[in-house]
């Protein structure tokens, strides 16, 4: 490693999303009215009919297969005529799995072809709508998730940072879900302290994925759980640094490696506190550690999957994979987490939706949606009724016809308290930054304050050209700069915020550090 100038570094490239699958239909013959008298044999009217017999056999037997064909896939065919969900998930129970830290472009489903990251998780996305284009309201847990749950931006939901608590009259999937008679229960490996409220069960283990999947498959046991509808989440630490989720698989993946990089927390810092240059084989090796990562999280979201549907609880069950937010990988700045970052490597995360017999399997959703959107979604297809308030909107039209629906919306994120915020539209991302900020980011050397995270002013990215966002195009035009400024005036100017700071009690904020999170 070698020295290198505070926060420069490499910028990946982000793979672009699979095509949807479209199928036609096919009509059925309409048989003939009269049954004509029969010609003489050996006539050729009498060919002529035999020939149109063993076409007609042929067209009922192509037909036939078709319709078989479409009766296997049942579900997993998307269809030319939209089908109407609203309400059709009524009863239903839902599975919410959330992997930390998972970025998009580090899964099969999403494009990956380096190393076989997420076959369980690839499978299960597959089973169901996936969106190409969903992005996080924020690139840290706890504001993320909140949005998830809340269907609400930060500032309208108040978790605007990590070591903030669910405010106690804020409407939440678990609250309004058990308020229709849902048992509803949560193991999570993360975000333990956040005054979570609505859950019948509630379980967290400080990073232990393996303990939490299997609290929550010894919930799904008990036959309580079968005998009303339930939300279950789960949430597992996934890929968060110092990617220990890995094990000592990077040393398979990148074998020889001699350099000082390794799932430990003051490896990594130290790449950031002392601007260390990673070279060649430094990245080789940081990818590798992220991926195994990967791996790991792939396996035991496999395992939770897989024991949920031999104990029967996924039969009449919403599942939604989601990701809070992805990781930078050294990809801006020379940062490697998350928290500070405003960038599609840590925005753009995985989602996927899936219900047995109801929804297509294999269908692909082209548009930008938000992490807010899926408690809107999810409680139009349940025919709950909603809260007063949502900023996301329910993605059932995207469901009924994946592939369809034009361009689709704006999508956003904030930025804690500030007045920082991305907008994604169509091809095109901004970063606002009216005020200069640079954030606090990780944790200085002993005695020095915390390191500064650098955001522009104004960053503008041509994403469609530029997937990694490595040219400012902010400069030459200004138009397109003003107008995506527009859009986040238009959604944010008249939106109420239940924003304001929390205290942080000193163990959690230390606890917070220790996952490399500077606490505000």
């Amino acid at each position: 490693m070698h020295r290198l100038p505070p926060f420069a570094g490499r910028r990946f490239s982000k793979a672009a999303g699979l095509p949807p699958v479209l199928l036609a239909r096919t009509r059925t013959p309409r048989p003939p009215r009269r049954r004509p008298q029969a010609p003489a044999p050996g006539s050729a009217p009498a060919a002529a009919a035999a020939g149109a017999g063993l076409a007609l056999l042929a067209g009922l037997a192509l037909l036939a297969a078709l319709s078989a064909c479409r009766g296997h896939a049942g579900a997993g065919s998307a269809a030319a005529t939209p089908r109407q969900l609203g309400g059709a998930a009524r009863g239903w129970n839902v599975v919410l799995l959330t992997i930390d830290t998972l970025r998009a472009d580090r899964v099969g489903a999403y494009g990956y072809t380096r190393r076989a990251t997420s076959p369980g998780l690839d499978a299960q996305l597959g089973a169901g709508v996936a969106f190409d284009r969903a992005f996080a309201q924020r690139a840290a847990t706890w504001p993320s998730l909140a949005s998830l749950l809340s269907g609400l931006y930060p500032s309208g939901h108040g978790v605007e940072e990590n070591g903030y608590g669910f405010p106690d009259d804020l409407p939440t999937l678990p609250k309004l879900l058990r308020g229709a008679r849902y048992r509803t229960a949560a193991f999570l490996s993360n975000m333990c302290d956040a005054n979570h409220q609505g859950w019948d069960t509630f379980g967290c283990s400080g990073g232990k994925d393996g303990k939490t999947v299997q609290d929550a498959l010894a919930w799904a046991a008990d036959g309580a759980a079968a005998r009303q509808p339930f939300l279950l989440w789960v949430h597992l630490f996934g890929a968060h640094p110092p990617y220990y989720n890995g094990g000592d698989l990077s040393n398979r993946l990148d074998p020889g490696y001699q350099g000082s990089l390794g799932p430990k927390k003051w490896r990594l810092d130290e790449v950031m506190t002392h601007h260390l240059r990673l070279d060649g084989a430094d990245l080789r090796h940081l990818d590798a550690l992220y991926d195994a990562a990967v791996i790991g999280s792939d396996r035991l979201a496999g395992e939770l999957l897989g024991g949920l549907r031999q104990a029967g609880r996924l039969d009449h069950t919403l599942v939604v994979v989601a990701a809070d937010h992805g990781e930078e990988l050294y990809a801006h700045h020379g940062y490697l987490y998350h928290a500070c970052s405003v960038y599609q490597t840590t925005l753009h995360v995985p989602l996927g939706i899936a219900a047995p017999g109801l929804l297509p399997a294999g269908a692909r959703v082209p548009q930008a949606v938000e992490l807010i959107d899926v408690l809107p979604t999810l409680l139009a297809l349940l025919a709950v009724p909603p809260p007063a308030r949502l900023d996301g909107r329910s993605l059932v039209p995207y469901l009924e016809r994946p592939g369809g629906g034009g361009g689709g919306k704006p999508a956003f994120s904030e930025y804690g308290a500030s007045r920082i915020h991305t907008v994604v539209q169509q091809g095109w991302k901004l970063v606002d930054n009216p005020d200069r900020l640079e954030p606090a980011c990780i944790p200085g050397p002993p005695g020095q304050p915390p390191l500064r995270y650098p955001i522009g002013r104004t960053e503008l990215y041509d994403l469609v050209r530029d997937p990694g966002e490595t040219a400012n195009l902010a400069a030459g035009h200004a138009l397109r700069v003003a107008e995506l400024q527009r859009l986040i005036e238009q959604r944010f100017a008249r939106l109420p915020r239940r924003g304001h700071p929390q205290a942080i009690p000193e163990k959690l904020r230390k606890e917070l550090s220790n996952l490399g999170y500077v606490a505000p």
